[in-house]
């Protein structure tokens, strides 16, 4: 049963949480520049994802750091475009679809915060998104450059993002992951909910 309602509030969450999106991306008609429609809501989730969730509390971190990893970071508002590249080379999208979605607006929002893995010599390789909404820390888009794959990366932003949504406030944690990211989100603590899907952000 408890696994029920931890289920249903973060599948709620998660619709608050593209609610937040949706209504921060209007603001960007503020500006002048010209916004595409992402191609796929998710950035590069086209298949139904699979519902994964995780308890914030008492974690601790899975691996080491990687030799080269200077800094996790939260990107300002005004790097909104640092953050569409990134996602843009990690997900094989455009980075005009990305500006689309993460506006100026939307990284200004205190519940959305974008964050980059960075090298030593300050080359961004990995990124993410953590949204916040009653308690439930939504992540997404994770993901890190070709180059840079599978040295620890990717886990320590994430380790990064869950560590500042439970200092926020949040208890639980949520995301959507494709049949290729389970593995990896299981080794952070995630535990997919069978027969439960995330609501598509449409």
């Amino acid at each position: 049963m408890h696994v029920t309602r931890t289920t249903d509030s973060s599948t709620r969450a998660f619709r608050a949480a593209v609610r937040m999106l949706a209504t921060s991306r209007r603001r960007s008609h503020l500006r002048s520049r010209p916004r595409a429609r992402s191609e796929a809501t998710g950035l590069g989730c086209t298949e139904q994802p699979i519902l994964m969730v995780t308890p914030t509390a008492g974690r601790r971190s899975t691996g080491s750091v990687p030799a080269d990893l200077a800094l996790v970071r939260r990107l300002a508002s005004d790097e909104y475009d640092t953050f569409a590249v990134l996602v843009a080379g990690t997900f094989g999208v455009t980075p005009e679809s990305v500006a689309g979605v993460y506006t100026a607006e939307v990284l200004a929002n205190p519940l959305i915060g974008a964050y980059v893995a960075e090298t030593r010599n300050g080359t961004a390789v990995s990124v993410g998104v953590g949204l916040l909404t009653d308690g439930h820390l939504g992540v997404a888009n994770v993901g890190t450059l070709p180059a840079f794959r599978r040295q620890g990366y990717a886990r320590v932003l994430t380790e990064t993002i869950l560590r500042r949504g439970t200092l926020a406030g949040a208890h639980t944690a949520y995301l959507h992951a494709s049949d290729e990211t389970v593995p990896f989100f299981e080794r952070l603590g995630f535990t997919a909910r069978a027969g439960w899907s995330l609501p598509r952000a449409s």
